[in-house]
């Protein structure tokens, strides 16, 4: 292929490469849950052995992690088209960058750097992951830090400047928020939403300027959103 024919519109260039999501929110809030939204075919990479809310979903795979070896096994797999999917869920890397420091510190006696190993390993991982062309979702766990009395909340990974650094990775940093509601009879109810944009202290962003405030968590309906409603259908035509 020459280089002019490598040459492509944007449009083609960011649905060639699928949505790249960071999803991050307090444990139970329903960030498994919401992988079975995904766009097509799903495979979920877990490792945290928390799948009971998925269970009966019929468009989702998965697969258990224990290690980094294992997450650059199944890495080289979609890569290379040994295993097919629409849309991959990484659940979580909060997890993941727990696991690989763990391994860290038992093999390195110098803390910091254990923990620059950990942060150059997971950073190289999500970029791996980030890159492939299919649609990535990234599952967070939510961290709390307090600022002179003031509560700020983003995604929670084995160190704070870990956690700061990856929301620059992706254009949709979301926070899968719970709240107290009620119905049409005004019966008490549990709702959740995606929240875009920064507010109350939560870290959030929406590069593509296309989605409200807050979302709901309907992922496959968030994506076509963004403006992938093809790819999909793309791929199975190809």
């Amino acid at each position: 292929m020459s280089l002019k024919d490598k040459i492509k519109t944007p449009d083609k260039l960011v649905d060639q490469q699928g949505a790249k999501l960071l999803i991050y929110g307090q444990a139970g809030a329903g960030k498994t849950y919401a992988t079975k939204s995904m766009p097509g075919n799903v495979l979920v990479i877990s490792a945290e052995a928390g799948l009971l809310s998925i269970k009966d979903a019929p468009n989702v795979s998965a697969i258990e992690v224990k290690n980094y070896d294992d997450l650059r096994e199944v890495y080289a797999a979609l890569a290379s088209g040994e295993l097919s999917f629409d849309s991959v869920c990484l659940d979580s890397v909060s997890e993941i960058s727990e696991i690989l420091l763990v391994h860290e510190k038992s093999r390195n006696k110098d803390g910091r750097m254990a923990y620059q190993n950990v942060s150059e390993a997971v950073t190289s991982l999500m970029r791996s992951f980030r890159d492939l062309d299919m649609h990535v979702l990234f599952l967070c766990k939510e961290g709390k830090d307090n600022n002179d009395g003031v509560f700020l909340f983003g995604p929670k990974m084995a160190s704070k400047p870990l956690g700061e650094a990856i929301t620059y990775f992706f254009d949709e940093v979301l926070a899968l928020r719970v709240y107290d509601d009620v119905d049409e009879k005004g019966d008490a109810v549990t709702k959740r939403a995606l929240q875009t944009r920064i507010q109350g202290g939560y870290t959030a962003k929406d590069r593509s300027g296309k989605l409200e405030p807050f979302e709901e968590p309907n992922l496959t309906a968030l994506i076509k959103k963004l403006g992938f409603s093809n790819k999909i259908e793309n791929k199975e035509s190809a």
